[in-house]
């Protein structure tokens, strides 16, 4: 089953540190994005994998620059969305926030993960559509 996660994908943030007693603490505002994602994939009441590897396949859809919106010849590959993301952040942060955010909705601990499909394109409605299945 593929849950799509209707929101504009977000990078991980790097830990913040409070100069007062040294923690490490993360920003607001990826606090707010995990809990949306977690709200979404909860909806599609999802059947938690208690043990054993796993395979997640991700895409991650992000709206495009506005250089690319005003090129014709990109027009059809936005509409198809086919055309990849070059640029940072790095697709590897978006999986980090995600599958963080995920453990112990889809999966018991995020080092189940064992096999990993990931891919970033532009397109003109930002989501994130993740597949998770166990591998056997």
């Amino acid at each position: 089953m593929i849950i799509t996660i209707p929101i504009p994908p977000k990078p991980q943030a790097r830990p913040r540190f409070n100069s007062f007693n040294k923690r490490a603490y993360e920003d607001s505002a990826m606090t707010a994005y995990k809990r949306a994602v977690k709200y979404h994939v909860m909806a599609y009441k999802p059947k938690l994998i208690e043990t054993g590897p796993i395979g997640v396949s991700i895409t991650f859809f992000v709206y495009p620059p506005k250089y690319l919106l005003t090129k014709k010849k990109m027009a059809q590959e936005l509409a198809n969305e086919t055309l990849y993301v070059d640029k940072k952040p790095d697709v590897d942060n978006y999986f980090k926030a995600v599958t963080d955010a995920l453990e112990g909705i889809l999966y018991k601990n995020d080092g189940q993960i064992a096999v990993v499909t990931m891919q970033k394109l532009y397109s003109l409605n930002p989501r994130t559509e993740i597949e998770v299945e166990g591998i056997k």
